[in-house]
């Protein structure tokens, strides 16, 4: 699950999960304490990418309301980070990875997203998108946008929905 606003590490946190074969489930980043934590119980969350200071103000207190939650990386929104209990430094983690990647072979109708409903009406509820829809999020970049290279391009949604993650981060990228 990927809670943050539009930086570096949110576009690679979500490329990277796709690239292993991980279902990435992104969450808007203005969520309060209790629909972060309902769509990470939802979605049996195991590993949370957050900042530092959305961790401390939204996940840490009610952490252990997440059962399934075993790891959380932290970005540090300062130029040092406020380390935290049970949580790991992301770009201490990437420093320390391998340049050397091999893509996890998908098929088409594997996991790849799970996105929620608002939940405005009740419980959100969760929508998997398999590896082919996303395909077709790039294809409707291509085609409906007229996306090309030398474009610059902004999507107004937030990548926690359907419409950012689609039109933000897998359509122009």
């Amino acid at each position: 699950f990927l809670l943050a606003g539009r930086m570096p590490e949110l576009y690679v946190a979500m490329l990277g999960a796709l690239k292993n074969g991980t279902v990435v489930s992104p969450l808007f980043s203005a969520f309060g304490p209790e629909p972060i934590a309902t769509r990470v119980n939802i979605g049996e969350a195991r590993v949370l990418v957050t900042t530092d200071g959305l961790y401390r103000r939204k996940v840490a207190r009610i952490r252990h309301e997440m059962p399934s939650l075993e790891h959380v990386l932290l970005v540090p929104e300062g130029d040092e980070l406020a380390a935290e209990d049970g949580t790991l430094d992301l770009r201490a983690l990437m420093d320390a990875a391998s340049d050397a990647f091999e893509v996890e072979r998908t098929a088409p109708e594997d996991p790849s997203l799970l996105h929620f409903t608002s939940g405005t009406t009740g419980t959100p509820k969760g929508a998997i998108h398999v590896h082919v829809a996303a395909v077709t999020h790039w294809a409707t970049g291509l085609y409906a946008l007229d996306l090309h290279p030398q474009d610059r391009y902004w999507c107004t949604a937030d990548p926690g929905w359907v419409t950012g993650t689609s039109y933000g981060i897998i359509a122009p990228l």
